[in-house]
Protein backbone atom coordinates (compact mmCIF):
# COMPACT_ATOMS: atom_id res chain seq x y z
CA UNK A 1 0.00 0.00 0.00
CA UNK A 2 2.72 2.11 0.57
CA UNK A 3 4.68 1.77 -2.65
CA UNK A 4 1.10 2.43 -4.28
CA UNK A 5 0.84 6.02 -2.31
CA UNK A 6 4.11 6.66 -2.91
CA UNK A 7 3.81 6.03 -6.96
CA UNK A 8 0.92 7.99 -7.03
CA UNK A 9 2.38 11.47 -4.84
CA UNK A 10 5.41 10.62 -7.22
CA UNK A 11 3.38 11.20 -10.42
CA UNK A 12 1.16 13.93 -9.05
CA UNK A 13 4.48 15.73 -8.18
CA UNK A 14 6.16 15.00 -11.71
CA UNK A 15 3.01 16.10 -13.49
CA UNK A 16 2.94 19.33 -10.91
CA UNK A 17 6.70 20.01 -11.73
CA UNK A 18 6.09 20.19 -15.74
CA UNK A 19 2.98 22.29 -15.82
CA UNK A 20 3.88 24.58 -12.99
CA UNK A 21 5.95 26.93 -15.75
CA UNK A 22 4.07 29.79 -17.47
CA UNK A 23 3.56 28.97 -20.82
CA UNK A 24 4.51 31.62 -23.05
CA UNK A 25 1.91 33.63 -24.78
CA UNK A 26 1.56 32.95 -28.08
CA UNK A 27 1.17 35.73 -30.85
CA UNK A 28 -1.91 35.81 -33.55
CA UNK A 29 -1.47 33.20 -35.72
CA UNK A 30 -2.93 33.36 -39.00
CA UNK A 31 -5.60 36.06 -39.04
CA UNK A 32 -3.04 38.44 -37.22
CA UNK A 33 -4.39 42.02 -37.41
CA UNK A 34 -7.54 41.07 -39.40
CA UNK A 35 -9.83 41.08 -36.25
CA UNK A 36 -8.34 44.73 -35.11
CA UNK A 37 -10.85 46.21 -37.25
CA UNK A 38 -14.85 45.85 -37.88
CA UNK A 39 -15.28 43.93 -40.82
CA UNK A 40 -15.63 46.08 -43.67
CA UNK A 41 -18.18 44.43 -46.01
CA UNK A 42 -21.17 42.04 -45.04
CA UNK A 43 -20.24 38.54 -46.95
CA UNK A 44 -22.95 35.90 -48.41
CA UNK A 45 -22.78 32.97 -47.09
CA UNK A 46 -24.98 29.65 -47.20
CA UNK A 47 -28.26 29.92 -45.55
CA UNK A 48 -29.12 33.69 -46.21
CA UNK A 49 -31.69 34.42 -48.10
CA UNK A 50 -32.17 36.92 -50.83
CA UNK A 51 -34.88 38.27 -52.95
CA UNK A 52 -33.75 38.98 -56.73
CA UNK A 53 -35.90 41.64 -58.49
CA UNK A 54 -35.77 42.65 -62.12
CA UNK A 55 -37.34 46.38 -62.84
CA UNK A 56 -38.16 45.39 -66.52
CA UNK A 57 -39.40 41.46 -66.50
CA UNK A 58 -40.90 40.71 -63.37
CA UNK A 59 -40.82 36.93 -64.00
CA UNK A 60 -37.47 36.79 -63.38
CA UNK A 61 -38.03 37.75 -59.79
CA UNK A 62 -36.81 34.62 -57.47
CA UNK A 63 -36.20 34.40 -53.53
CA UNK A 64 -33.33 32.33 -52.90
CA UNK A 65 -31.98 30.36 -50.22
CA UNK A 66 -28.19 30.13 -50.53
CA UNK A 67 -27.62 26.28 -50.76
CA UNK A 68 -24.90 24.66 -48.73
CA UNK A 69 -22.62 24.45 -51.75
CA UNK A 70 -22.65 28.88 -51.90
CA UNK A 71 -25.03 28.83 -54.73
CA UNK A 72 -28.08 30.22 -55.99
CA UNK A 73 -30.47 29.07 -58.70
CA UNK A 74 -31.84 31.60 -61.33
CA UNK A 75 -34.12 31.41 -64.64
CA UNK A 76 -31.85 32.12 -67.71
CA UNK A 77 -28.31 31.45 -66.44
CA UNK A 78 -28.99 28.89 -64.04
CA UNK A 79 -26.61 28.60 -60.86
CA UNK A 80 -24.90 31.28 -60.03
CA UNK A 81 -22.20 31.70 -56.97
CA UNK A 82 -23.20 33.64 -54.20
CA UNK A 83 -21.26 32.54 -50.92
CA UNK A 84 -18.47 34.94 -50.74
CA UNK A 85 -19.15 38.25 -52.32
CA UNK A 86 -20.99 40.89 -50.80
CA UNK A 87 -24.90 41.91 -51.66
CA UNK A 88 -23.43 44.61 -53.98
CA UNK A 89 -21.02 42.40 -55.82
CA UNK A 90 -23.67 39.59 -56.68
CA UNK A 91 -25.71 42.41 -57.87
CA UNK A 92 -22.64 43.38 -60.42
CA UNK A 93 -22.11 39.63 -61.58
CA UNK A 94 -25.92 39.22 -62.47
CA UNK A 95 -25.73 42.15 -64.31
CA UNK A 96 -22.95 40.41 -66.08
CA UNK A 97 -25.04 37.21 -66.77
CA UNK A 98 -28.07 38.96 -67.40
CA UNK A 99 -26.87 41.10 -70.06
CA UNK A 100 -27.12 38.54 -72.88
CA UNK A 101 -30.52 37.80 -72.24
CA UNK A 102 -31.92 41.02 -71.38
CA UNK A 103 -32.13 44.39 -73.18
CA UNK A 104 -32.16 46.23 -69.60
CA UNK A 105 -30.59 43.56 -66.94
CA UNK A 106 -31.84 46.29 -64.49
CA UNK A 107 -31.54 43.82 -61.40
CA UNK A 108 -31.22 44.43 -57.65
CA UNK A 109 -30.59 42.04 -54.60
CA UNK A 110 -32.29 42.25 -51.33
CA UNK A 111 -31.35 40.13 -48.11
CA UNK A 112 -33.79 39.08 -46.76
CA UNK A 113 -32.34 37.17 -43.90
CA UNK A 114 -28.73 36.45 -42.67
CA UNK A 115 -28.97 32.78 -41.12
CA UNK A 116 -25.57 32.95 -41.12
CA UNK A 117 -24.78 35.07 -39.19
CA UNK A 118 -23.98 33.88 -35.52
CA UNK A 119 -20.72 32.69 -34.27
CA UNK A 120 -20.02 29.98 -31.51
CA UNK A 121 -19.12 29.95 -28.25
CA UNK A 122 -17.47 26.82 -26.09
CA UNK A 123 -15.29 26.01 -23.04
CA UNK A 124 -14.97 27.50 -19.89
CA UNK A 125 -18.13 30.04 -20.44
CA UNK A 126 -20.99 29.39 -18.15
CA UNK A 127 -23.53 29.04 -21.45
CA UNK A 128 -21.73 27.64 -24.13
CA UNK A 129 -23.73 27.71 -27.52
CA UNK A 130 -24.28 29.34 -30.57
CA UNK A 131 -25.26 32.96 -30.51
CA UNK A 132 -26.89 35.77 -33.24
CA UNK A 133 -24.83 38.39 -34.51
CA UNK A 134 -27.00 40.70 -35.63
CA UNK A 135 -24.36 43.61 -35.96
CA UNK A 136 -20.27 43.96 -35.51
CA UNK A 137 -19.41 41.96 -32.36
CA UNK A 138 -16.30 41.22 -30.33
CA UNK A 139 -14.87 38.37 -29.13
CA UNK A 140 -15.02 39.66 -25.59
CA UNK A 141 -18.82 40.37 -25.99
CA UNK A 142 -19.28 37.19 -27.76
CA UNK A 143 -18.25 35.64 -23.94
CA UNK A 144 -20.51 38.07 -22.35
CA UNK A 145 -23.31 36.64 -24.59
CA UNK A 146 -22.57 33.35 -23.22
CA UNK A 147 -22.60 34.52 -19.49
CA UNK A 148 -18.62 35.33 -19.25
CA UNK A 149 -16.02 33.08 -17.99
CA UNK A 150 -16.16 30.44 -15.60
CA UNK A 151 -13.53 30.37 -12.29
CA UNK A 152 -11.54 28.02 -14.55
CA UNK A 153 -11.06 29.93 -17.57
CA UNK A 154 -7.67 30.34 -18.78
CA UNK A 155 -7.79 34.50 -20.11
CA UNK A 156 -4.68 34.54 -21.19
CA UNK A 157 -5.19 31.91 -24.35
CA UNK A 158 -8.55 32.84 -25.33
CA UNK A 159 -8.26 31.18 -29.13
CA UNK A 160 -10.92 32.46 -32.13
CA UNK A 161 -11.03 29.93 -35.25
CA UNK A 162 -11.63 30.93 -38.51
CA UNK A 163 -12.35 29.03 -41.54
CA UNK A 164 -12.22 31.65 -44.70
CA UNK A 165 -11.17 30.39 -48.43
CA UNK A 166 -11.12 26.55 -47.44
CA UNK A 167 -8.84 27.26 -44.84
CA UNK A 168 -9.06 27.35 -40.78
CA UNK A 169 -6.72 29.86 -38.72
CA UNK A 170 -6.55 30.11 -35.57
CA UNK A 171 -5.50 33.08 -32.88
CA UNK A 172 -4.81 33.54 -28.97
CA UNK A 173 -6.36 36.39 -27.39
CA UNK A 174 -5.15 37.20 -23.67
CA UNK A 175 -8.38 38.88 -22.03
CA UNK A 176 -5.96 38.00 -18.60
CA UNK A 177 -6.58 42.12 -17.72
CA UNK A 178 -10.35 42.05 -18.02
CA UNK A 179 -10.87 40.92 -14.40
CA UNK A 180 -8.55 43.89 -13.03
CA UNK A 181 -11.45 46.50 -15.01
CA UNK A 182 -8.51 47.18 -17.81
CA UNK A 183 -9.79 47.38 -21.41
CA UNK A 184 -8.37 45.08 -24.04
CA UNK A 185 -7.90 45.74 -27.88
CA UNK A 186 -11.06 44.71 -29.53
CA UNK A 187 -11.04 41.47 -31.77
CA UNK A 188 -13.73 41.93 -34.38
CA UNK A 189 -15.33 38.20 -35.28
CA UNK A 190 -16.50 37.11 -38.26
CA UNK A 191 -19.67 35.29 -38.84
CA UNK A 192 -19.57 31.52 -38.15
CA UNK A 193 -16.26 32.24 -35.86
CA UNK A 194 -15.71 30.08 -32.74
CA UNK A 195 -14.64 31.16 -29.73
CA UNK A 196 -12.98 28.61 -27.29
CA UNK A 197 -12.30 29.05 -23.70
CA UNK A 198 -9.99 26.96 -22.49
CA UNK A 199 -9.88 25.61 -19.07
CA UNK A 200 -6.76 26.40 -16.51
CA UNK A 201 -4.14 24.09 -16.00
CA UNK A 202 -4.68 23.31 -12.29
CA UNK A 203 -8.30 22.44 -13.48
CA UNK A 204 -6.79 20.04 -15.39
CA UNK A 205 -4.74 18.49 -13.15
CA UNK A 206 -7.07 18.41 -10.29
CA UNK A 207 -9.20 16.34 -12.97
CA UNK A 208 -6.48 14.07 -14.06
CA UNK A 209 -6.09 13.52 -9.88
CA UNK A 210 -9.88 13.23 -9.35
CA UNK A 211 -10.42 10.54 -12.09
CA UNK A 212 -6.86 8.43 -12.14
CA UNK A 213 -4.75 9.33 -8.66
CA UNK A 214 -7.75 9.03 -6.20
CA UNK A 215 -8.25 5.55 -7.56
CA UNK A 216 -4.75 4.57 -5.79
CA UNK A 217 -4.79 6.54 -2.65
CA UNK A 218 -5.75 4.40 0.11
CA UNK A 219 -7.98 6.49 3.28
CA UNK A 220 -5.43 7.11 5.37
CA UNK A 221 -6.85 10.61 6.68
CA UNK A 222 -3.61 12.28 5.29
CA UNK A 223 -3.79 15.69 3.32
CA UNK A 224 -1.10 16.17 0.68
CA UNK A 225 -0.65 19.74 -0.92
CA UNK A 226 1.72 20.39 -3.81
CA UNK A 227 2.40 24.08 -5.40
CA UNK A 228 0.96 24.59 -8.62
CA UNK A 229 1.39 28.19 -10.65
CA UNK A 230 -0.42 30.19 -9.05
CA UNK A 231 -2.22 27.90 -6.68
CA UNK A 232 -1.74 24.68 -5.21
CA UNK A 233 -3.19 21.46 -5.34
CA UNK A 234 -4.57 19.70 -2.23
CA UNK A 235 -5.01 15.16 -2.07
CA UNK A 236 -7.09 15.07 0.81
CA UNK A 237 -7.40 10.55 1.11
CA UNK A 238 -10.14 11.42 3.95
CA UNK A 239 -12.26 12.28 0.95
CA UNK A 240 -10.57 10.59 -2.28
CA UNK A 241 -11.02 13.93 -4.42
CA UNK A 242 -8.58 16.79 -5.39
CA UNK A 243 -8.94 20.29 -4.51
CA UNK A 244 -8.04 23.32 -6.14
Amino acid sequence: MKVRLALAVGIVVALLAGGGCAAKRPDHVGISGIGMQPPATVRLAPGDVVDVKFFSVAELNESQAIRPDGKIALQLVGDVEAQGKSPAELREELIRLYTPHLKTADVTVVVRSFQSRHVYVGGEVLNPGSYPMPGQLTALEAVMQAGGFTRYAQLKNVVIIRHQDGQRYGASLDFSETSKGTDVPHFYLEPLDVVYVPETRITRVNRWIDQHINQLLPTLGVIYEFPAGEGTVTIDTTRYRAIK
